[in-house]
């Protein structure tokens, strides 16, 4: 007999926002007439991002099929994060899913954060450097919901 069960929440994670020098280097690129290229591009983002909600909330859902764990989140993770979630996991085996029930841009760890690089500027990534820790927590908290009592 196979059993199936799934738990569904949206935590609030916060966003980041541009400073006041990103925006002044921002409004000055889109000032100048030019074709939409990689500078102009993030420049808008900037602007956007100046505008846009403190926090967002944040669809993560886990599935149970019999005794296969599955975590799905709207971000493109870093194998860290599967790889942790598969680790921590008390349902085995278990994977994790990106890029579902939405696009909410890269989603680097603390550790990456510091060491920066693309995926961790602001204009590719909104969310605050602690969220995929905050996530993780959240999505092994709804493994524990979903497990078999057997």
């Amino acid at each position: 007999r196979l059993t199936l069960a799934a738990s569904y929440r949206e935590p609030v994670i916060a966003t980041r926002r541009p400073s006041a020098e990103q925006l002044a280097w921002a409004k000055e690129m889109l000032a100048k007439p030019g074709k939409p290229d990689v500078p102009r591009v993030y420049a808008q983002r900037f602007e956007d991002l100046a505008c846009g909600a403190a926090s967002v909330p944040t669809p993560l859902q886990v599935l149970r099929i019999g005794q296969v764990c599955i975590g799905s989140l709207p971000n493109e993770v870093f194998c860290e994060i599967g790889l942790e979630f598969r680790q921590r996991s008390p349902v085995q085996p278990a994977f994790l899913v990106s890029l579902a029930h939405g696009y909410f841009d890269y989603l680097p760890t603390p550790k990456q954060h510091e060491l920066g690089g693309y995926e961790t500027w602001l204009a590719t990534n909104r969310l605050e450097p602690k969220a995929s820790e905050k996530m993780l927590d959240a999505l092994l908290e709804m493994v524990a919901e979903v497990r078999d009592p057997k």
